[in-house]
């Protein structure tokens, strides 16, 4: 129904209001941007809870295949003063290695009650920096790292001919 609003735009354009929400236990708060609106906004995630976002100048590169779970967003950001830098080298110095977590959220403009997209709780893999800003490249973490060794196939298993 939300694809519907933005290819039918007979009431004025419709868009995507897109946001980041970055996290880490080492730092005192989460923080929370918008990237195409110029004002702060509250914006209500899947869950209900209502936050605030606000503006930062933010690219964001989402994954083509929005299906799976192979998620990856990358995103670049150059003028977000001392704080970013900062927060960056606390996780980076930090003796317990921990990653922040990276969720984006889209809504269909001047609806605002719930996110069309949300893709949560990625983590960042990349992070390189340079006198022009940062970027970031994030994923979904390994879901099933563990195996047992041995490999499945339609040979061993007729019953997996079904998924080929």
């Amino acid at each position: 129904m939300e694809i519907e609003l933005l290819l039918d735009q007979q009431n004025g354009a419709i868009g995507l209001i897109e946001c980041l929400e970055i996290s880490h236990s080492k730092w005192g708060k989460v923080y929370r941007f918008v990237i195409n609106s110029n004002w702060d906004m509250d914006l209500k995630h899947e869950d209900g809870t209502t936050h605030t976002y606000t503006y930062a100048p933010i690219s964001v590169t989402r994954s083509i295949d929005s299906e799976t779970l192979e998620q990856t967003i990358t995103f670049a950001f150059s003028e977000l003063g001392s704080v970013m830098p900062t927060l960056i080298d606390t996780f980076i110095e930090d003796e317990e290695f921990e990653l922040p977590k990276v969720s984006y959220r889209a809504y269909v403009t001047e609806n605002y009650d719930a996110p069309i997209f949300v893709t949560r709780d990625l983590e960042v893999v990349s992070l390189t920096r340079d006198w022009q800003g940062a970027r970031v490249d994030c994923e979904a973490p390994s879901l099933n790292e563990n195996g047992n060794g041995e490999v499945y196939s339609a040979s061993t298993d007729p019953s997996l001919i079904g998924f080929y």
